[in-house]
């Protein structure tokens, strides 16, 4: 059975894009589409927005970490996995970098192996919070953002009155010691 090819134009940044009339594949990741769809470097970067943890952790930094060639291997890898119809050679890494903050025409949604939303992926791009998933508040915890406790009071505030109790200890420990 032949496979007719046509092209149409990327439903986000508007590049030509290959797509087939009739597929015969079985690809996990960066299928061809029948008749519409994104281009292979769009296509790429909505697999990354919607694969955790990797779209966390490009939330945070940014895309420009995608230039490096041990990056870039490591996708061609999990290509290779997943059966990609896409061939590593036409992904054009510098194009998804300059496009990285066109829409999609749909939105990130969280399920159960990627618990990240639009809305949560957005709020770890401006740092209004951290990203580590649904588990972090946006406001810092008694120890503000740092990474030793600093004061009795920020005890207290981990767990009521062991601040006071510590200091209470150190006390009588410094009077036996004299």
């Amino acid at each position: 059975m032949s496979t007719e090819i046509s092209y149409l134009n990327c439903q986000r940044c508007g590049a030509k894009c290959q797509v087939q009339s009739l597929p015969e594949s079985n690809a996990k990741m960066l299928k061809r589409s029948q008749s519409k769809g994104l281009c292979v470097n769009c296509a790429v970067h909505d697999w990354l927005r919607n694969t955790y943890p990797v779209n966390m952790l490009l939330a945070q930094s940014g895309p420009k970490g995608l230039r490096f060639s041990h990056v870039q291997q490591q996708f061609a890898n999990i290509m290779k996995v997943g059966g990609s119809d896409a061939e590593f050679g036409e992904i054009n890494w510098d194009a998804i970098i300059t496009n990285w903050d066109l829409p999609f025409p749909t939105k990130v949604k969280s399920r159960a192996e990627n618990p990240l939303s639009q809305n949560d992926l957005n709020e770890i791009a401006s740092g209004k919070r951290q990203g580590l998933g649904k588990y972090t508040s946006p406001k810092p915890g008694p120890l503000g953002g740092k990474t030793a406790i600093t004061s009795f009071e920020q005890l207290n505030e981990l767990n009521p009155g062991l601040g006071d109790k510590l200091k209470q200890c150190l006390r009588e420990q410094k009077n036996e010691d004299i």
